[in-house]
C-alpha cells in the first residue's frame, strides 16, 4: 500500500484565495437573510422582492399571529393578577361568619372530653329559624332533632353527623315542641360550640 502524500504547497489554496471564498459565503449568508429570512420570518423586505415571492405575506401572517399572542398571554396575566387581587380583598374583607348582631341569640356551649349538652328553641309548628353552629379546638358529633310538647311524646330527626366542625340553614319545626341540636365531644380535648340563632322561635332553652 502507498503511503499518502501530504499535499505540496502548490496544491494549498491561497489566502487570498481562502479571504475570496469566506467574503462570497457571508456575502450569500446576507443575501439569504435579506431576500428570504427577514421577509419571511418578520414581513420585512428590504428588497422587494419578498412580496413576489410570497415570502413577506407569509412573514407579516407570522408577525401579526405572534403580536396575538402576546396580547393574549399579557391579558390573561393581567386577569389573573386581577382575579388573585380580588380573592385576597374577599378573604381579608368576608368574615368567616356574619357578625354576632346580626343574630338573635349567640349562645356559647363549652364541651369536655366525652360530654354531650343540648340546646332547643321553642317552636310551633311551620315556624322556621336560621341557625350557624362552629366549633374551636376540633370536632363534635350532632344530632338535630325535635321532640313533640305534648303527651304522647314523638320525636322528629332533622340531621346528623360524626366528626362536624361546623353547620348552618335553616331548621323549620314539624310540629309543635323543641326543636335544636345535641352535641358530644368524642375527642380528648375540650372543645367549645357556638350557636347563632334567628327568625321564630319563642325561646331558646339550654337542656344540660
Amino acid at each position: 500500500m502507498t503511503p499518502m502524500q501530504p499535499p505540496s504547497p502548490t496544491d494549498l489554496p491561497s489566502a487570498s484565495r481562502l479571504l475570496r471564498s469566506t467574503l462570497t459565503a457571508l456575502l450569500v449568508a446576507v443575501g439569504l437573510l435579506v431576500v428570504i429570512v427577514l421577509p419571511a420570518e418578520y414581513g420585512i423586505d428590504p428588497t422587494g422582492l419578498g412580496r413576489p415571492l410570497g415570502l413577506t405575506q407569509m412573514g407579516e401572517i407570522k408577525t401579526a399571529l405572534a403580536r396575538e399572542v402576546a396580547a393574549d398571554e399579557a391579558a390573561d396575566a393581567a386577569a389573573l393578577d386581577e382575579a388573585e387581587a380580588a380573592i385576597e380583598t374577599m378573604e381579608a374583607t368576608t368574615p368567616s361568619a356574619p357578625a354576632d348582631s346580626a343574630w338573635r341569640d349567640v349562645t356559647v356551649v363549652p364541651l369536655g372530653p366525652g360530654e354531650g349538652k343540648e340546646l332547643k328553641l321553642i317552636m310551633a309548628q311551620g315556624m322556621t329559624a336560621e341557625f350557624l353552629w362552629d366549633v374551636e379546638g376540633g370536632v363534635v358529633n350532632h344530632d338535630t332533632h325535635g321532640d313533640s310538647a305534648g303527651a304522647p311524646k314523638s320525636y322528629v330527626g332533622y340531621r346528623k353527623g360524626t366528626g362536624v366542625r361546623a353547620d348552618s340553614g335553616a331548621l323549620t319545626a314539624l310540629m309543635d315542641g323543641a326543636h335544636g341540636w345535641y352535641w358530644r365531644n368524642r375527642g380528648t380535648a375540650p372543645v367549645t360550640v357556638t350557636l347563632r340563632t334567628r327568625g321564630d322561635y319563642a325561646a331558646l332553652k339550654k337542656r344540660y
